[in-house]
């Protein structure tokens, strides 16, 4: 595109006009002249101070945007890894939550194992406990039947046999019917 020549201060000021004879006043025009240059010198100065300020200003917005760029790609990173920090904790808690729920089912299985195990050793103590009980009332039975025959027997004889009678460990046994260990 062809733009309009643009005229400088100089040939502002070095114009010559033809001069006619019923012409303008050679001073009044030399001095509009000179005014027009000094006006026009000034404007291209303020052109010329505004096009840097114009490029300095373009200059700042593309800072600005390249820092606006910067910040929302920071923002969407922070956020994604605020994102992924969250997930994180929820997965790290539901991973505790089943440990605990492991260890606490663990827990119960091994106290009902325990109890368990607790209640067959008690039943077999018991059993024991019956069996020793039957078996005393029955050592005690025989020790009464012994009594009832032996009772016809002298005193002396009964504090011999308490002596004479040793048991496994080799202790004499003491029995409450000496007449026991000697049978008619």
């Amino acid at each position: 595109m062809n733009e309009p020549r643009r005229l400088t201060v100089l040939e502002i000021e070095t114009k010559k006009f033809r001069r006619r004879l019923r012409g303008y006043d050679p001073t009044a025009v030399e001095a509009f002249l000179q005014e027009v240059a000094a006006h026009y010198e000034e404007v291209l100065t303020e052109n010329h101070r505004l096009r840097e300020e114009v490029v300095g200003l373009r200059q700042e917005a593309e800072r600005s945007r390249a820092m606006e760029d910067a910040l929302k790609e920071s923002l969407v990173l922070a956020q994604r890894s605020a994102d992924e920090t969250r997930s994180n904790a929820h997965k790290e808690a539901e991973l505790i939550l089943q440990e605990a729920r492991l260890k606490a089912e663990q827990l119960v299985r091994e106290a009902e194992t325990r109890a368990q195990r607790i209640l067959a050793e008690t039943e077999t103590l018991e059993a024991r406990k019956r069996a020793i009980v039957m078996e005393l009332r029955g050592l005690l039975l025989a020790h009464l039947h012994a009594l009832d025959g032996a009772s016809t027997e002298p005193p002396q004889t009964v504090a011999l046999a308490e002596t004479a009678a040793p048991t496994d460990n080799g202790a004499p046994e003491t029995a409450p019917d000496a007449s026991a260990s000697q049978n008619p």
